[in-house]
């Protein structure tokens, strides 16, 4: 076996094919598409990606030309020549890495060279809670109209839900009588090759499977809900029809509802808010109310616990000030009690 192996490794070697990265490409594309495990939107992306930023510089190296400086190279000029950010250049050195390792099984290249690049460090864009100030002034403004803008606020304040999320809702989706939404859709902007529109809103599944959920209902959106029903039109109030909806039944675009929470933040007097600090908003208010983190961490539709809890969780400093005073209710004798095993540990350990 050894023997066969050593004689394929030198054919190899000698009797290599000459491919391009721009048909490894289209050839890697197809292999994705033909497995079916990815979406037709993503798959999409993976397309433009190809097109707009690897084949332009790459498409006509030969893969086995492709080296470490090259790729290196490739980095630089993404970052410098076409100013593009640090997350956007290392999902597209991802991309070309899967194509790279595409290459490896076919026999085309030894090693992928993606494996050995300095990656530009991207910036973590830190979400913040809003303070109980903010809320309450937010809440205000939102208690003055029962309108479907609105209500896309508050799903996201008091449910966690994401903008995407929350545009695709539907009325069977609610499930007023059990007291839970449950999330099966979300919306998301894809490319066209159309000039005139050149992005369209594609409703399909969410962003993982974490995210199909169901998520259940406090008794401030169940009201908000209610309420909201109550005054729909018949075309409105239909199963079918969304939940953040028109007149018509349809949906209100992502942008939209952007720009409504900003107006609505500059009367409330909140400053430099995004709508997923909404979402923020929500986790840091569940976790500050004693729910445990597995089941804040599900209702968000986070696959591991550690994303809720190093990004989503913003305890205020007056949660902070109530925890610090625990420590004051320790009775002395349980505090003397706790220091001398503390003591004999470290001695032990010395």
């Amino acid at each position: 076996m050894m023997i066969k192996d050593t004689i394929t490794l030198l054919m190899r070697k000698f009797f290599k094919k000459q491919v391009s990265i721009a048909v490894l490409s289209v050839k890697w594309l197809d292999l994705k598409r033909c497995e079916g495990k990815v979406k037709a939107v993503t798959l999409q992306n993976y397309n433009r990606q190809i097109n707009l930023h690897i084949n332009p510089i790459l498409g006509f190296y030969d893969v086995s030309s492709v080296s470490e400086e090259v790729i290196q190279m490739f980095i630089e000029i993404l970052m410098k020549d076409k100013g593009l950010n640090p997350t956007t250049v290392r999902n597209i050195v991802g991309r070309l890495s899967e194509i790279m390792n595409f290459a490896v099984k076919e026999g085309l290249i030894y090693n992928n060279p993606c494996t050995l690049v300095l990656l530009p460090k991207g910036k973590n864009k830190k979400g913040k809670a809003l303070t109980l100030e903010e809320k309450i002034s937010l809440e205000k403004v939102l208690s003055t109209q029962k309108i479907p803008q609105n209500i896309a606020i508050q799903l996201a304040l008091y449910a966690g839900l994401r903008i995407s999320e929350i545009t695709a809702l539907r009325w069977k989706d609610i499930d007023f009588k059990q007291g839970f939404i449950h999330v099966q859709h979300s919306f998301k902007r894809i490319q066209t090759n159309n000039k005139e529109q050149k992005t369209i809103l594609h409703l399909g599944t969410p962003k993982s499977q974490n995210s199909v959920r169901a998520v259940p209902m406090n008794r401030q959106i169940k009201a908000c809900l209610e309420d909201y029903y109550k005054v729909l039109n018949d075309i409105q109030a239909q199963d079918e029809s969304f939940v953040v909806g028109k007149k018509n039944g349809s949906f209100y675009d992502v942008r939209a509802i952007q720009r409504h929470f900003v107006k609505l933040c500059k009367i409330a007097g909140i400053e430099h808010c995004h709508f997923h600090d909404l979402r923020h908003t929500f986790a840091t208010n569940a976790k500050e109310s004693g729910i445990d983190i597995q089941l804040i961490s599900e209702i968000l539709g986070h696959a591991h616990t550690a994303t809720t809890m190093n990004i989503y969780l913003h305890p205020s400093d007056t949660y902070k000030k109530e925890e610090i005073k625990k420590m004051d209710q320790i009775p002395e004798n349980e505090y003397l009690k706790v220091k001398s095993i503390i003591e004999k540990i470290c001695s032990e350990a010395v």
